[in-house]
């Protein structure tokens, strides 16, 4: 069966405008990227408009009678948000903060605002309707509220309101303006390619690296698996930009496999063997990397950020396993994989772990 139209050309527009932005050869290439860095001005102009709306007061910005936390950052998705966000809530909670997570729901279907909270039956509503990163959010993490919409001053104080939140982190919140915030956590990908960093549409980001002087924090991470070079590059723009923020470094850390009936196993099972890495995310790369780090034979399956696997997707993810390959997917994917497959599902489960450093990149106070 052949692959489905639209998302053949959704996913060969991502990747022919990433192999465009990451230095693809020939004069047309250098073409577009000339026309893209072109538009950056657009872009540049149109941002600092909008902050200047918020900075004159011609924008109104919200305080709740609570902490506010974001965890974001200056480029598009891929840098470990979910994870983070997981982490920080973990952390606050052993403190004996009461959490609530407020997330847009990036990519679902409905707009209304939802409210999200553990059951002992396990239900979750399906990722289509409250976000996939909503929805692994409060499988997660029993006893922590995450309350779903667009207007998160309105879902804030739903939070305070009906669920006793005594401290907000907002997800994917460094562009989220209209909120008063007590402190900025501005996650920076290792492993994003050098390319990128630039602003819109010419790289990946939103905001230029200037910006990271509104961080109050600033995580490096997969900076276990990146090139130190680039490890000190991005703790030198943190110097540079924001030099009274605290430093974290972090990693990915695998823990084991699990199947969609509730089955684990070892790691071990992925050394030497060819795996299928199927992922829709930001930054596939990072997934790829982990598992060549447990000895597997990647051969990537990559669809766009967010992707809702259809029927004609898993017929195509279905053809490409040979005999003998395992797939494997992220804890993010598997939420918007259907229940019933044609085949067996490996998801990598994983924690954010801090790690001390890197040798020869300079740790910031």
């Amino acid at each position: 069966m052949p692959t489905s139209p639209t998302i053949t050309r959704n996913t060969d527009y991502q990747a022919s405008l990433f192999a465009i932005i990451d230095g693809a050869p020939g004069m047309g290439a250098a073409f577009a990227r000339l026309l893209l860095r072109g538009l950056v001005g657009v872009h540049w102009l149109a941002l600092k408009i909008w902050l200047a709306s918020y900075r004159l007061g011609l924008a109104r910005v919200t305080a709740l009678p609570v902490e506010v936390i974001s965890v974001g950052n200056l480029s598009l998705g891929g840098t470990g948000k979910t994870l983070a966000v997981r982490r920080l809530a973990l952390e606050l909670t052993a403190a004996g903060r009461r959490v609530a997570i407020l997330s847009r729901g990036h990519g679902r279907q409905s707009a209304e605002d939802r409210i999200l909270c553990y059951r002992a039956d396990g239900y979750m509503p399906p990722s289509s309707e409250v976000g996939d990163e909503p929805s692994l959010l409060a499988a997660g993490l029993p006893g922590i509220t995450v309350v779903v919409g667009k207007n998160r001053r309105r879902t804030g104080r739903r939070a305070i309101d009906e669920c006793g939140a005594e401290v907000l982190i907002l997800d994917d919140g460094f562009q989220y303006q209209r909120l008063r915030k007590d402190r900025e956590i501005v996650l920076l990908d290792a492993l994003q390619p050098p390319a990128r960093d630039f602003l819109l549409p010419r790289g990946t980001f939103r905001e230029p690296w200037s910006h990271l002087g509104r961080a109050n924090e600033i995580w490096i991470t997969h900076a276990r698996l990146a090139p130190p070079d680039r490890v000190a590059f991005l703790v030198g723009q943190a110097a540079r930009h924001a030099p009274r923020a605290r430093v974290r470094f972090t990693e990915h850390q695998p823990l084991y496999l699990r199947n969609l009936q509730g089955g684990t196993a070892s790691l071990e099972i992925l050394q030497d063997r060819r795996v299928l890495a199927l992922s829709g995310l930001g930054n596939p790369r990072q997934f790829e990397l982990m598992l060549e780090s447990l000895g597997a034979k990647v051969v990537p399956c990559r669809y766009p950020d967010h992707h809702q696997y259809s029927d004609v997707d898993i017929q195509a993810i279905s053809n490409r396993l040979e005999q003998g390959m395992l797939l494997a997917t992220t804890a993010k994917d598997a939420v918007r994989l259907p229940a019933d497959l044609p085949f067996p599902v490996w998801v990598v489960e994983v924690e954010l772990i801090d790690i001390p450093g890197i040798a020869g990149v300079p740790r910031l106070p």
